[in-house]
């Protein structure tokens, strides 16, 4: 027994140092986005990110699998349009967000997530989620509102912040959709959905690119305008990407998807604290609606848990 309980103790503390890497690591991905695009535009930012990111999964997955695991077992299209949603629309929605809004709104939005992924489902699939998750959708709403507005009515009339806050809304929301389209590919490893719906997402990240050259809105990159922010791509490229998402996915498969989510609460965390060791003034309205989004975010999380009916079902979650 003691052996089986040492085994569940040192496979939570791994799971959990695992999820916490992961969500340093995204939190940390918008401030470093915003430098980067003082040089680059969203679109060979994504091109660059996703064309050397693609490389990495598909050796990762080579490693894990071996080549039969390239397949795309008559899929390609319902891989092609997830792709399309979680590197091509996150990832410019989101770069073109942030060269409007801060990036602390932005790592806000994106622990989000979990009540996203819920109203999907209902409108999707027509799950009404119970009144607990609406009432905490709506406070993680009034939450977003308050970092937004900093307390100010003025704040929400600003436009070119506001157009930046919708457009990573509609990025997050893509990430989401990808998310979930795992579970529509049954017997995949997250391994193989990441690779093979990364490369087929290319495709449309590539079309986007040539539009975006041909009507002057991005510029091929020069070596003049990518070496000042190269730790900046790297780390977009192997931090909030290879890192974050093997470390998310090894993460979940030991503490489960219930217990994950909790984590996202330290992406505005990080993402705050960055922001503060960078010099930046937070207003002390942000830091309120963070604590109420993430508050509404553990509330959704941990009172289902300790309803009569429900706790059996989620002691043994996985």
């Amino acid at each position: 027994m003691n052996n089986q309980q040492n085994y569940s103790s040192n496979n939570s503390l791994i799971g959990s140092s695992y999820l916490l890497v992961a969500a340093v690591a995204w939190g940390g991905m918008y401030g470093v986005s915003q430098t980067a695009l003082k040089y680059l535009d969203p679109y060979s930012m994504t091109t660059i990110r996703y064309g050397t990111g693609a490389i990495i999964f598909c050796l990762l997955l080579w490693f894990k699998e071996g080549c039969k695991a390239f397949s795309y077992d008559g899929q390609f299209a319902k891989l092609w349009l997830y792709g399309s949603c979680g590197f091509c629309g996150f990832s410019i929605l989101l770069f073109h967000g942030l060269k409007h809004a801060p990036a602390e709104h932005g790592a806000v939005i994106a622990s989000l997530m979990p009540l996203i992924s819920t109203l999907i489902s209902w409108i999707t699939q027509g799950k009404r989620p119970n009144i607990t998750t609406l009432i905490c959708t709506f406070v993680a709403i009034a939450g977003v509102i308050l970092v937004i507005s900093r307390g100010e009515v003025a704040n929400l009339l600003q436009l070119d912040a506001i157009k930046g806050d919708l457009m990573i809304i509609m990025g997050v929301t893509c990430w989401v959709i990808f998310s979930m389209g795992m579970s529509r590919v049954r017997g995949w490893s997250s391994s193989r959905y990441t690779a093979l719906s990364c490369c087929a997402g290319l495709i449309t990240i590539l079309f986007a690119n040539t539009v975006a050259s041909l009507i002057g809105v991005s510029a091929i990159p020069t070596p003049e305008r990518i070496e000042p922010v190269l730790f900046e791509i790297g780390y977009l490229i192997l931090a909030a990407g290879v890192l974050a998402v093997s470390c998310w996915s090894g993460g979940v498969a030991r503490m489960g998807a219930l217990n994950s989510l909790l984590f996202m609460n330290m992406i505005p965390v990080a993402a705050f604290i960055i922001a503060f060791l960078q010099g930046q003034t937070i207003d002390p309205m942000e830091i309120y609606g963070m604590c109420l989004v993430i508050l509404a975010l553990v509330a959704n999380n941990v009172l289902p848990r300790i309803q009569p009916e429900n706790r059996k079902v989620t002691t043994y979650s996985r």
